[in-house]
């Protein structure tokens, strides 16, 4: 909440210098409680716009972020079938339960489109092509999803 301080000088009647809060009548110029509590009504309606404008442009901005690299997700888990060998629909089923095929995905220390808790071929875990080709091959050289908790 957004407290107002209003200081009024006040004249004495006898004309001795202004003194803060007198304790003789206050003058009309002095702003009246509903002015005070409209104003600060306004500016908090005015707080609450901005910070659902700045709310809006950050969701907007994850969006696009999302829409830029699902052309990236796409081509890292076509490329890592066709590597490994591993059905492409069975990497989509695992990549869109763990991470919903976002790479900027993480849940504690597990990171990227297919929740890799380590860093593949040592880049990092959110670069899609390196986190596919090493959940792929995982899967390729284990013989199943065992590591994972989504299954396809």
């Amino acid at each position: 909440m957004i407290a107002v301080l209003l200081l009024v000088f006040v004249p004495n009647a006898n004309g001795d210098p202004p003194q803060f809060f007198s304790e003789e009548p206050v003058a009309a110029s002095v702003v009246s409680t509903t002015t005070t509590n409209d104003f600060v009504i306004r500016s908090l309606r005015q707080q609450v716009r901005r910070e659902h404008r700045r709310y809006i442009a950050a969701r907007r901005h994850v969006l696009r972020l999302k829409q830029r690299w699902q052309p990236t997700v796409s081509y890292a888990i076509r490329l890592a079938s066709a590597v490994s060998g591993v059905p492409q629909s069975e990497l989509y089923a695992v990549a869109r339960c763990e991470s919903g095929l976002s790479p900027a995905a993480t849940n504690g220390r597990y990171k990227g489109v297919f929740q890799l808790g380590w860093a593949p071929f040592g880049f990092s875990p959110f670069d899609p092509v390196a986190n596919a080709l090493s959940a792929a091959l995982t899967v390729r050289h284990d013989g199943g999803w065992r590591q994972w908790q989504c299954k396809p």
